[in-house]
């Protein structure tokens, strides 16, 4: 009776040892949550969901996208930075939450460069900006020129305090030596709004809904924020392009997870990423959205976030915003 007793365990614990567990589970083994922390309809939920299928295709598992807003992304943040370092909870989002949301809030209940493990740098997205066709220029030089010889007299509007338009913004008046008066709005729609409108006269807006107003001839183009061209916008210089020299602004956006999540799964995360961002109809379906694919290693992100953080943070302070 001894003897089978012992085989019986013995037999138990070598099925245990050999069965699927999450350690040693081929991963993925169930679904995937990709939390993006704005509401529905954005562009970085656009690029979520445009995700999934592939993903979904390539690993037989379902693709769960999950809109966490609240404080400029922060909330959504929080939630990922709080989930098992597991691979199954992952973060879209733009930079913000990783970046200027550190000298916006007071209260961050996660670090940015130590509770998440960088995945890749997805894409980034150019903005556009643009001016009331009444305003008397047609290009950079006209503008900066018309800035200067009436200070604090054009008005600026943004999609909110801390937005990129904003930090866009600041970074014109810091790179032209004008000043503009700032007019937060709530959100890309009624900044656009306010500019077609001569409620404001310029905007630094997102550059697919701001193109029908562009053919429409109710705003006036003068040059996107990125260092190359947008891939939806290609006839629009660069302020790089047109005289503001090493002008860039973008929203970017990282993917990234919780803190321990294993390297094998991260790299394999990143190499399929990065493989559909290389298919031709993926890149043309996102560059309708207004992003331009990227792609890199997890290591490259890690730079770019240690890079960015300080760069962004003292965008904020040149702002003036003060902490909420």
């Amino acid at each position: 009776m001894r003897t089978k007793l012992l085989l019986a365990i013995g037999a138990t614990l070598v099925a245990i040892s050999t069965s699927p567990t999450a350690a040693n589970a081929e991963y993925p083994d169930r679904p995937i949550h990709i939390v993006v922390p704005y509401t529905p309809g954005g562009t970085v939920d656009l690029l979520a969901r445009a995700f999934a299928p592939y993903l979904t295709k390539d690993w037989g598992q379902q693709i769960v996208v999950e809109n966490r807003p609240g404080a400029g992304g922060s909330v959504g943040a929080e939630y990922v930075a709080d989930a098992p370092g597991d691979g199954y909870t992952l973060l879209l989002s733009t930079n913000s939450p990783l970046t200027t949301n550190m000298a916006v809030f007071k209260t961050i209940k996660y670090d940015p460069l130590k509770d998440f493990v960088p995945v890749i740098l997805a894409g980034d997205n150019s903005l556009v900006l643009a001016v009331n066709p009444k305003l008397p220029v047609k290009s950079l030089d006209d503008l900066i020129g018309l800035a200067k010889k009436e200070p604090g007299q054009l008005i600026g509007a943004s999609s909110g305090n801390g937005a990129t338009s904003h930090m866009s913004l600041g970074e014109f008046e810091k790179m032209a030596d004008v000043k503009i008066t700032h007019v937060p709005y709530r959100g890309g729609v009624p900044s656009l709004t306010a500019v077609i409108s001569g409620e404001a006269q310029l905007v630094f807006a997102d550059i697919v809904p701001t193109l029908p107003m562009i053919r429409d001839g109710r705003v006036r183009p003068l040059a996107t924020t990125g260092l190359t061209r947008s891939g939806v916008a290609p006839d629009i210089p660069t302020l790089n392009e047109v005289g503001l020299k090493g002008f860039a602004v973008t929203a970017w956006i990282p993917m990234v997870a919780p803190k321990g999540t294993p390297k094998q799964v991260v790299d394999k995360l990143n190499s399929e990423i990065n493989r559909i961002l290389k298919d031709p109809d993926f890149r043309t379906q996102i560059i309708k959205i207004g992003i331009d694919p990227l792609g890199g290693t997890p290591e490259q992100l890690a730079t770019y976030l240690r890079e960015q953080l300080p760069i962004w943070t003292q965008r904020a302070i040149d702002a003036g915003l003060e902490p909420e």
